[in-house]
């Protein structure tokens, strides 16, 4: 887990160049539109890296819904608090999400989900903070081979951080308490999704 954050860490002041998020708007706008966001919703943003998703998530939400984010990597977050959202951050690990349960309407979980060490442990957290009814979303905008493949090649700490089978995923979040469960996993998208029973 050091090695990983000392990764995120180093990379964290061109994370979004790296990544090109500048010329994925519209792309970053059709995953929020699959996270199903209502106004006045309480939203906890697991993963959120440098908060590429903080200000359309605000917007989902508006004014009355409330924002939350957390990271395991300090930088990170200094980035993500650049972006002036009208977010609470905190530098906490998935494994011990740090609020009660059933708060947030919706857990969005983006570009993270393969770093988490203990995956069903973080399922179980993440759904533990949810509202009965309410939705978790892991999404990526790669398939499970893209995002593999990339991780391999980059090597270092994250050459095994792995995102899981859709089917071996789908058996995580329903043990983990969800239903209604959707796993999507095509060339440019990957979208698991499911509903706290």
């Amino acid at each position: 887990m050091e090695g990983r954050k000392v990764f995120f860490d180093r990379h964290a002041d061109r994370w979004d160049e790296r990544l090109q998020y500048e010329k994925k708007r519209d792309r970053l706008l059709e995953v929020i539109k699959d996270f199903d966001l209502q106004e006045g919703h309480w939203v906890l943003d697991v993963g959120t890296g440098t908060g590429v998703l903080l200000p359309f998530l605000r917007e989902a939400i508006g004014t009355g819904g409330k924002l939350m984010a957390i990271d395991f990597a300090f930088k990170m977050l200094e980035q993500a608090k650049q972006r002036k959202e009208d977010a609470t951050l905190l530098n906490s690990s998935v494994e011990a999400i740090p609020f009660r349960a059933d708060q947030f309407d919706r857990v969005t979980c983006f570009s993270a989900f393969p770093h988490f060490p203990d995956k069903e442990r973080a399922l179980f957290e993440m759904v533990r903070v949810l509202k009965r009814g309410g939705k978790l979303m892991v999404a990526h905008l790669h398939s499970m081979e893209e995002i593999n493949q990339l991780h391999q090649e980059t090597g270092g700490p994250i050459s095994h951080d792995l995102l899981p089978h859709p089917e071996l995923i789908r058996n995580l979040m329903r043990d983990a308490g969800l239903g209604g469960i959707s796993v999507i996993n095509q060339p440019g998208k990957f979208l698991a999704r499911g509903e706290k029973l």
